[in-house]
């Protein structure tokens, strides 16, 4: 075990698990820059650095580093974190590795909540959106827990009914889209499909206020999350109060969905893969939220940085990217499952 401590608050975490956030941060930052620097413009490396922070004001790198390739490297780690970390959660508090917003109808619900909101305002806000978002994400996961529960939380009636709450989102967004205007239907389309094209700067305040108010909330109970991966009774002979952490963390959970689906559109499985893949490296025994987070970041950065550099004929939102990469590992999980190995 390795212990933090600043100032007041303290972080006990395993050794692993600390090397491994450290090399997600080295990577993450190495994108970063990679992001900024390399494109089609030729602009020198400190130039492009210079431009991102805002130093070189009126030179040839301001407007295409610091007004197109930050603010959407910028949304693009941040709304990774947030799918990472929302996965993480509903992993861990269904304990079942198929728990994933966009598995189980949450963005779905979130998509939903953000087209009607569109079509009732025109698309005027992207923090209206980004309600709606959050309005629709809620619902979809109070009706999953509403139709699922029986004595508590049964995972595989959860994952059923999130995926039928999933459908009928789905086809009421197609609906909501018939009843658009066509410019509007149109913009409402490609943002569907999931995309960090057209970033701004509004796209990273919105998603890092939303992280500033949630991560906390969600790092203050995350003794507790681990704590209930022992089962409610442990939980509850160690002085946690499920039941109030349970629901405070899902709700932290479908609103970082939510959020990132304003935002960027519904992006798939990066939630799913990101929390999976951090607990085989890291091996810890319980769920490790900073690393789901940086790694989350890390893959749809990448992905983000792969479909730029594709020749322009074969270009494709990273929506569909992460859809193309993530969809065979879950099938890998499936067949795996079915092998009777642990998924």
């Amino acid at each position: 075990m390795r212990s933090l401590r600043i100032g007041p608050f303290g972080i006990t975490t395993h050794r692993r698990t600390f090397v491994v956030g450290l090399v997600l941060l080295g990577a993450l930052l190495s994108l970063l820059v990679f992001a900024l620097v390399v494109g089609k413009a030729n602009i020198g490396f400190l130039d492009s650095l210079r431009a991102a922070i805002g130093i070189s004001v009126g030179s040839p790198g301001d407007f295409i580093v610091g007004q197109v390739r930050a603010p959407r490297a910028l949304t693009t780690i941040l709304v990774g974190g947030m799918l990472g970390v929302s996965g993480a959660i509903l992993q861990s508090l269904t304990r079942n590795p198929l728990a994933s917003p966009d598995f189980i109808g949450i963005s779905a619900g979130a998509g939903t909540g953000a087209v009607l909101t569109m079509w009732l305002t025109s698309g005027t806000s992207l923090w209206v959106t980004a309600a709606g978002a959050a309005v629709g994400g809620l619902t979809a996961a109070f009706l999953m827990l509403a139709l699922s529960w029986r004595r508590g939380i049964v995972p595989l009636r959860l994952i059923l009914t999130g995926i039928g709450i999933g459908f009928v989102a789905q086809a009421a967004t197609q609906y909501t889209l018939t009843r658009m205007d066509v410019h509007d239907a149109g913009a409402a389309l490609a943002w569907l499909v999931g995309s960090t094209t057209g970033s701004t700067w509004t796209h990273v305040t919105v998603a890092a206020a939303v992280l500033a108010v949630l991560l906390p909330i969600i790092l203050w109970h995350a003794r507790a999350l681990r704590t209930m991966e022992m089962g409610d009774d442990t939980a509850k002979a160690l002085g946690i109060h499920v039941s109030r952490s349970r629901a405070i963390l899902a709700v932290c959970s479908v609103l970082l969905a939510a959020a990132a689906t304003a935002v960027t559109g519904p992006i798939g499985f990066i939630a799913l893969v990101a929390p999976a893949l951090v607990a085989r490296i890291t091996r810890g025994p319980g769920v490790t939220l900073i690393p789901a987070a940086l790694l989350g970041a890390v893959l749809l950065l990448a992905a983000d940085q792969a479909s730029q550099l594709m020749p322009a004929t074969l270009q494709f939102p990273v929506g569909i990217f992460t859809a193309v990469v993530g969809a065979p590992y879950l099938l890998w999980l499936v067949w795996r499952s079915s092998r009777g190995g642990p998924v």
